[in-house]
């Protein structure tokens, strides 16, 4: 299949060519920003046409079948209506929008057309989380009580704050083992935002309440290192996923420490994951998996991260969803 890459920068180009190389896929040409006025190449492989936006590329690229959009979040859901406008398929790095009302835009706009819309999730595709399925699958802790997900990240928090960085891949951890849809959310951000400035947080605590279960989610910079962690508790027994160590004690078992060789930390950042992303998108593309695969938990996730910053402006109050 013939692909696009939309958004250009360092380590875009250090992974995605490789990703799509293992995949298997054909990167034809790939694009910067409008803000930038000249797309940069390194990294690219040299049959990669470069054009300096989305419009240039798809005025003058020969026909494409998908597309991967990693740009600014700020500028997804344009960049993502224009590939469909073009009708192209198109995965995207999370998150894939800022509101339930842009998802949905987007999510009728793919329909329309007949086409897919996907959101990468690198970290399901590990060993952890993997085996972290089969024992959730197996329902071996009996009906949920309570879930957490935690991620840690090395050094300062990024522009724009942890819960804008962090937080939909924390959210989607949750849901994922909790399996259930979110019911009420709140929310606190450290340090506030400012007035008149953008949230900038640099640790931040979630509560999320689903029927029968509750759920919390803790990011932090400033790490000694990067750490994921994902723990879970029900009427028989409890798991902790802590790095790369998984602890099982479920009633009628003894005690079990599972080393595993990969964690979920970092996950964004392995070709070979991302690939592996790829190549489920184009199963979906050919009709071998269900139409919406790719979305998995992609509209909830948006929808607590838009209310994550509601809640925390009402001092934390419990924002119903």
């Amino acid at each position: 299949m013939r692909a696009a890459l939309i958004g250009l920068g360092g380590r875009i180009q250090a992974l995605y060519p490789h990703a799509f190389k293992a995949a298997g896929l054909e990167l034809v040409c790939a694009c910067g920003s409008p803000e930038r006025e000249h797309a940069p190449e390194a990294g690219l492989p040299p049959e990669t046409k470069v054009f300096p936006y989305s419009g240039a590329l798809f005025s003058q690229a020969e026909k494409l079948d998908l597309a991967v959009v990693c740009c600014a979040p700020h500028a997804r859901v344009k960049e993502i209506l224009h590939c469909l406008e073009n009708r192209v398929h198109v995965l995207c790095e999370a998150p894939l929008c800022a509101s339930s009302s842009e998802f949905e835009t987007l999510r009728a706009a793919a329909a329309e057309r007949d086409l897919r819309l996907g959101v990468l999730q690198p970290w399901e595709k590990t060993a952890a989380w993997t085996t972290l399925e089969k024992a959730l699958d197996g329902a071996l802790l009996g009906p949920l009580l309570w879930a957490q997900a935690q991620l840690l990240r090395e050094g300062p928090a990024p522009d724009g704050g942890v819960t804008a960085a962090d937080g939909c891949q924390a959210f989607a951890m949750l849901l994922a083992a909790v399996r259930l849809a979110p019911e009420a959310l709140c929310a606190r951000l450290t340090p506030t935002a400012q007035k008149d400035a953008p949230w900038a947080d640099a640790a931040a605590s979630f509560l999320v309440h689903f029927s029968g279960c509750d759920g919390a989610v803790h990011l932090a910079a400033g790490a000694h290192a990067g750490r994921a962690r994902l723990s879970a508790a029900g009427a028989k027994g409890r798991l902790d996923l802590d790095g790369d160590t998984l602890r099982l004690d479920v009633a009628g078992l003894p005690p079990e420490v599972v080393k595993l060789r990969d964690s979920l930390c970092g996950a964004q950042t392995r070709p070979e994951l991302l690939a592996a992303e790829m190549l489920d998108f184009v199963r979906e593309i050919k009709q071998e998996l269900p139409a919406g695969s790719s979305l998995r938990n992609a509209r909830h996730c948006v929808k607590l991260l838009k209310n994550a910053h509601y809640s925390a402006s009402l001092r934390s109050s419990t924002v119903p969803l």
